[in-house]
C-alpha cells in the first residue's frame, strides 16, 4: 500500500498528486479505483521520476481527486488563491473550537498579524501547535518585533478551488520570544522547519485568547 513518494527523484506532478491524495485521506489504491486506473502503475508513477500520464489520465485524476489539471501540474502556484466563481450553493458556518484546534494541529503556513512602526505587517510563517501555543521560527530581528506587539493575530486557511470550498482559523493573542531551557527543548523536537531556510534559530510562541474559524461549504 502507498503512503506517500518522498524519494528526491520523484517528478513534481507526482509529488502533488501523492500530496493532494492524502489530503483526502486516500490510498494509492482507492484513487486508482475512484480514476479508473491500474493500481500498479499508479504507484508506480508516485514513486518515479520518468514515468508519465496521458492526458486521459491526468483529466481522470484531477477528477478524483476533485482539483484541476492545472493545480496537479503547479501551473497556478504563481497566482493568489480563490479567483474562480462562487459554487451554486455555499453555507458559511462557525468552527467549534476543538474543529479549530484541530486544524490547527495539522501545522503548515499560516500568517502572524502584528504592528510594527510602519503599520499593520502580516508574514506567511510555517508553524506547528505546541502545547496549546502556535509556535514559529524566524530571525532575532523579526522575534523582537512580534514579541513586542500588545496582541498578534495569526491565521490559517485552505481554499478547495476545484469545489469552491476552504475554510480558516483565526487566533489571538500575547507573543513572546521562547528562551526557556525546557521549553525551547519541547519546542524544537515538534520539529518547526521554516521554508525559507538561513538563520531562523529563534522561537516564538503565541498564547491563544481567542480561537475562531469558519468553514465553506456547498450544500447538497
Amino acid at each position: 500500500m502507498s503512503t506517500g513518494a518522498s524519494d528526491e527523484g520523484v517528478g513534481d506532478l507526482a509529488r502533488r498528486i501523492v500530496q493532494r491524495r492524502n489530503e483526502l485521506g486516500l490510498t494509492c489504491e482507492q484513487l486508482a479505483v475512484r480514476a479508473g486506473m491500474d493500481a500498479g502503475y499508479l504507484h508506480y508513477f508516485e514513486q518515479s521520476s520518468d514515468a508519465v500520464l496521458t492526458s486521459g489520465a491526468l483529466f481522470r485524476l484531477a477528477a478524483a481527486l476533485e482539483t484541476t489539471t492545472a493545480a496537479l501540474a503547479g501551473r497556478d502556484v504563481g497566482r493568489p488563491p480563490g479567483p474562480g466563481r462562487a459554487g451554486p450553493h455555499p453555507v458559511l458556518e462557525s468552527l467549534t473550537r476543538e474543529e479549530c484546534e484541530a486544524r490547527l494541529r495539522a501545522g503548515g503556513v499560516g500568517r502572524v498579524v502584528f504592528t510594527a512602526e510602519r503599520g499593520p505587517v502580516a508574514l506567511p510563517m510555517n508553524f506547528r501547535l505546541v502545547g496549546g501555543r502556535v509556535v514559529f521560527r524566524t530571525d532575532a530581528g523579526a522575534a523582537n518585533t512580534v514579541s513586542a506587539a500588545s496582541t498578534v493575530g495569526f491565521e490559517v486557511d485552505r481554499i478547495d478551488e476545484a469545489m469552491s470550498e476552504g475554510w480558516s482559523v483565526l487566533v489571538s493573542g500575547r507573543a513572546h520570544r521562547v528562551e526557556d531551557t525546557y521549553e525551547l527543548k519541547r519546542i524544537s523536537s515538534a520539529g518547526v522547519e521554516p521554508w525559507a531556510g538561513g538563520e531562523l534559530e529563534d522561537y516564538v510562541a503565541i498564547d491563544i485568547d481567542e480561537l475562531s474559524g469558519r468553514i465553506l461549504r456547498q450544500k447538497g
